[in-house]
């Protein structure tokens, strides 16, 4: 069991570091739209592809 809370434990890093990137970014003047898009494509959908990560940071340039 112990196994298991460690294996558990490893795979929150990748999401506690984003998180603290996200705090970073929002406390840095980074927009509150693209900081939403970036957890939604980071944490939630874990989504890392060049093509989601510049959708998330670039949406609003791309609007006519």
């Amino acid at each position: 069991m112990t196994t298991s809370s460690t294996i558990r434990g490893a795979s929150d890093v990748p999401v506690q570091v984003f998180e603290k990137f996200l705090h970073e970014l929002g406390g840095a003047g980074a927009s509150p739209e693209m900081v939403a898009r970036l957890r939604k494509a980071l944490v939630e959908d874990k989504t890392f592809t060049e093509h989601a990560l510049k959708e998330a940071l670039f949406a609003e340039e791309s609007l006519p």
